[in-house]
């Protein structure tokens, strides 16, 4: 993108925001952050652990917060001013593939993208899901990281910056680089790399009086013109692949009596709110806030739905709210590698919930499957043709949609033990799965097996892979021969490990014990054969 279009581009995305919220003006001698989000904007801004970064740092008169997308990098949304031109930029990352777009964001900038090479300035400073479950991919790149819920370790950095105030730092960064580090080190959750000795443990989960609204409402957002609302955080499901399952537990809800507060407070009208959950209808309080949200004459749209989770209590208030589609993710179309992941749902709560759902108004289904998962073989593709004829019936007879992504071996679960499939294997897999549903006559979308490797090895990955990022980014290196020239091993994500294996996450003290997933690998494997 050529600076004219990204300028135009900026404009646009400005002009079209509209603030939720009001904050003050920063103080004239307020030290300069970046909030960074490493995809394009319609991404970044639809993304709520991003709205809970950028609100929790412009909410301080001390901090001057400016922000940065991947389509507008190297310069600031707000101003136009290079990413380098500030002392500290935060990111937010949410996926491993967005590691990439890091290192191209910085290098855009001028940015030296290696820690030792930049000397902390600035003061790179990163933190989401994706670096919560293993942060050492990008510890050859950023200067701190903080591990778990965001809500326990911002105050601190904020608290922190506002201390040290403008005049510890420069337009480039911080003037004692390494005193900044020590005391960054010091805030409970945060890794500093170059600082951080011994065992580093998760903030203990905190308790939410005030779940993330998004900061801005936009039309350019991929939920056009919505206020976003996280409902609930964490899962009450046992998925054997969910990282958020093993993260961010117990699960937490709004209550309605909190969603009645959020809507009264709204200075601005909003035609729409979005429910953002991975169990949106796990809410004791669901049925409440939807018809609350209705009777504000508001639409209200769902990230995703649980077949398990659905009465005909909640059904009929789905369809009354005049929600037009619907998303269910029962992972496999085969009961017996369904419930030796953990999810057990048996096929007739889908195919119930979906007929329910149809009556009660909704027209569009999508349903999402996994590749690759333990004891998949030509049985569950038969169960899964089955599924999707049962399903389709279910609905009146009316096509639907079907995303499939290969299955990744994530930290923090079960499936950290699990030999990942080879590329040939899974190529061949989703082949066979993409004709079967095609000659179903459905739509369907596959993500590329090679992205899938590609985010193995982030997912599992140490400091070597940084390296390998900067090489490919930064060198023009081949993602193969970059993988080469830093020591990575490529086969980790393919091995099949035991108590013994060495993880690079080993030495963070996490919310749940190792022994524990080892026995609920077991576990899968014995469902995945069939055995008892």
């Amino acid at each position: 993108m050529d600076s004219t279009h990204r300028k135009n581009s900026r404009h646009i995305f400005l002009k079209n925001e509209t603030a939720v919220e009001a904050f003050s003006a920063p103080s004239r001698r307020a030290l300069g952050i970046i909030a960074a989000y490493p995809a394009p904007y319609r991404v970044g801004i639809s993304n709520l652990g991003f709205h809970f970064i950028f609100r929790g740092l412009h909410g301080s008169p001390n901090l001057n917060v400016e922000r940065v997308f991947a389509d507008t990098s190297p310069v600031t949304l707000e101003t136009g001013s290079a990413l380098s031109s500030r002392p500290v930029v935060f990111f937010s990352i949410s996926y491993e593939e967005d590691y990439i777009n890091v290192v191209r964001m910085l290098c855009a900038s001028g940015v030296p993208p290696l820690r030792q090479k930049r000397g902390g300035r600035p003061l790179v400073i990163v933190g989401g899901p994706a670096v919560s479950a293993n942060p050492f991919p990008i510890s050859a790149i950023a200067d701190a990281i903080a591990l778990g819920e965001g809500e326990g370790t911002l105050p601190g950095i904020v608290s922190l910056l506002e201390e040290l105030g403008v005049d510890r730092f420069d337009g480039r960064g911080p003037r004692e680089p390494d005193d900044v580090l020590d005391r960054m080190a010091r805030i409970p959750g945060m890794l500093v790399p170059a600082r951080s000795r011994g065992a580093v443990a998760f903030n203990e989960p905190v308790g939410l009086s005030r779940f993330p609204v998004s900061v801005v409402v936009t039309p350019d957002s991929t939920f056009p013109g919505a206020l976003l609302v996280e409902s609930g955080r964490g899962c009450p499901g046992a998925c054997a692949f969910c990282v958020a399952t093993s993260l961010y537990r117990p699960f937490r809800f709004m209550s309605a009596a909190g969603f009645a507060e959020l809507l009264a407070t709204l200075s601005v009208p909003v035609e729409r709110i979005g429910l953002v959950s991975t169990a949106v209808a796990a809410n004791p309080d669901f049925v409440k806030i939807v018809r609350l949200i209705s009777s504000k004459g508001m639409s209200v749209s769902f990230s995703s739905l649980r077949a398990e989770d659905l009465d005909d209590e909640k059904i009929l208030a789905i369809g009354e709210a005049g929600t037009a589609a619907a998303s269910l993710a029962p992972e496999s179309g085969s009961e017996r590698i369904r419930y030796a992941m953990g999810k057990r749902v048996p096929d007739e709560i889908y195919f119930a919930a979906a007929s329910k759902l149809r009556a009660a108004g909704i027209a569009h289904f999508t349903l999402y499957l996994l590749i690759g998962c333990p004891g998949e073989d030509g049985s569950a593709l038969a169960d899964t043709r089955a599924f999707m004829e049962h399903f389709r019936k279910a609905i009146g007879g009316r096509g639907f949609s079907v995303h499939a992504n290969v299955l990744v071996p994530k930290p923090w679960t079960p499936l950290q033990f699990y030999a990942m499939p080879g590329e040939r294997d899974l190529v061949a897999r989703q082949h066979e799965l993409e004709k079967m549903l095609r000659k179903l006559g459905l739509g369907v979308q596959i993500k590329s097996v090679r992205s899938a490797i590609r985010q193995a090895i982030f997912s599992m990955g140490d400091e070597l892979v940084g390296n390998a990022i900067v090489h490919y980014v930064e060198g023009g290196l081949s993602w193969k021969r970059a993988l080469r020239e830093a020591g990575v091993n490529e086969s980790l994500h393919h091995e099949k490990k035991g108590p013994e294996t060495s993880f690079p996450w080993d030495g963070i003290s996490g919310p749940v014990h190792r022994g524990v997933l080892f026995k609920r690998f077991e576990a899968v494997e014995r469902g995945a054969s069939g055995a008892s």
